[in-house]
């Protein structure tokens, strides 16, 4: 029998969520038979990067139609440049995905075209989220198509069909087949949804995208269930390992603004996650559970802890466990700057997700700097450090225990 895994991945998270696109929006004027003056209404600006999909649309005779059809077509470019203090070129261990020293390299040049659900009734929708760039090349699927090449790559990040069943509560259930994001913590590849350029280490161990049927049943207006079954992690319609992958998610809002969210979730399968060569074991677990809550309109903060276990480990002929733990903190200075820092903590203890039995952390600082809605410019300093040697570039065999690294990146958002 295989043995049942365990995978904690519990967040905390602070958030504002806003949709109008307009920075400043003035009300309607009301006019008098006696033509008095009336004064002009503001709504409270727009705080935070505005997501791409909330532009106004590059082809504005085409809205009505697409607005009936529920689709919606937009994306964003993405390069960057990390200076780092370890070395030239591909870097060990981090910073991810901005992984090249001293150089700059283009992201990823993303085309998303997705057909939502309605809320009610019988509906479907699919979604295709196309990208090239060198985040593509690191996450390269199993079974992907497209150059292999370090820096540059193709992939589907997500190409899945959609149906909302009206059935077992008012809320319905969602179902999803084909390449997915699974949904386990709170970071993401793409780069408007996230506040800094750099990522955590759960971030590229943990965060993974596969070929999946899931459904989520929406129990209540506060409480969605999920569960998902998943051909491992990085496939593209094809199953990595001896058995698929199972997923299962409780995630429940508290309050009537939903300010607070309560989630635990169950990860497990032969291979659900990323293995460092020589430590694939028999079967891997992660369950978790989390928090996510609002303090304010402008401090957002996201804390998470993380721990899986690599059974029969051949490389040690026992289990390997890894630990971690991070927080992000952002401030709304005003609509168009950000202040955004993140500290982490991760022990790979037997080398299981990096390939050294070390203890990481990290401390980083950034801004988003907003000067227009189309447009993130993020700079950010960040220091890494270990208890091993760990960091420099792959073509030394010299290793640090700390790497400084300077970077930025440029997004242009269109829709």
């Amino acid at each position: 029998m295989k043995p049942a895994i365990l995978c904690i991945n519990a967040g905390i998270s602070i958030s504002l969520i806003t949709t109008a696109f307009a920075q400043e929006v003035v009300e309607v004027k009301a006019k008098t038979e006696l033509a008095s003056p009336t004064l002009e209404l503001k709504k409270p600006p727009v705080l935070g990067s505005i997501p791409p999909e909330d532009l106004p649309p590059l082809f504005p005779e085409f809205t009505d139609w697409l607005k009936r059809e529920r689709i919606r077509v937009y994306g964003w470019i993405e390069a960057g440049y990390t200076h780092s203090s370890a070395g030239d070129g591909l870097l060990a261990n981090a910073p991810t995905p901005n992984r090249f020293g001293n150089e700059p390299i283009l992201n990823g040049v993303w085309l998303i075209v997705e057909r939502q659900l309605a809320k009610e009734g019988w509906s479907w929708g699919f979604r295709s989220d196309f990208y090239a760039g060198s985040d593509a090349a690191l996450l390269h699927p199993q079974n992907g198509f497209g150059p292999q090449d370090l820096r540059w790559g193709t992939d589907f990040r997500q190409l899945y069909l959609s149906l909302h069943m009206p059935v077992l509560s008012e809320g319905g259930v969602d179902l999803q087949l084909g390449r997915q994001n699974v949904p386990i913590g709170y970071e993401t590849l793409m780069a408007p949804y996230r506040p800094m350029y750099s990522e955590t280490y759960f971030w590229i161990h943990y965060q993974v995208g596969s070929t999946a049927a899931t459904a989520t049943w929406h129990a209540t207006d506060h409480l969605d269930i999920l569960g998902s079954v998943n051909f491992g992690f990085n496939t593209f319609f094809d199953l990595r390992g001896s058995s698929p992958c199972y997923l299962a998610k409780a995630i429940y809002s508290i309050g009537p603004d939903k300010q607070t969210t309560v989630s635990a979730a169950v990860y497990t399968g032969p291979e659900p996650f990323p293995v460092a060569t020589g430590h694939l074991g028999s079967w891997q677990t992660g369950a978790g559970a989390g928090v996510k809550h609002n303090w304010s309109p402008r401090l957002t903060q996201q804390f998470l802890v993380s721990g899986s276990w690599d059974f029969n480990d051949p490389a040690v002929n026992r289990t390997s466990p890894a630990y971690g733990s991070f927080t992000i903190l952002t401030y709304h200075l005003n609509q168009y700057l950000d202040l955004n820092g993140r500290g982490e903590w991760f022990w790979d203890k037997e080398g299981a997700r990096t390939g050294r039995a070390t203890t990481y952390g990290e401390i980083a600082a950034g801004l988003n700097v907003m000067p227009n809605p189309w447009i993130n410019f993020r700079p950010e300093v960040r220091g890494d450090f270990a208890s091993g040697p760990s960091f420099g570039s792959v073509r030394s065999a010299n290793r640090e225990r700390s790497q400084f690294t300077v970077a930025f990146d440029i997004i242009l958002k269109f829709h």
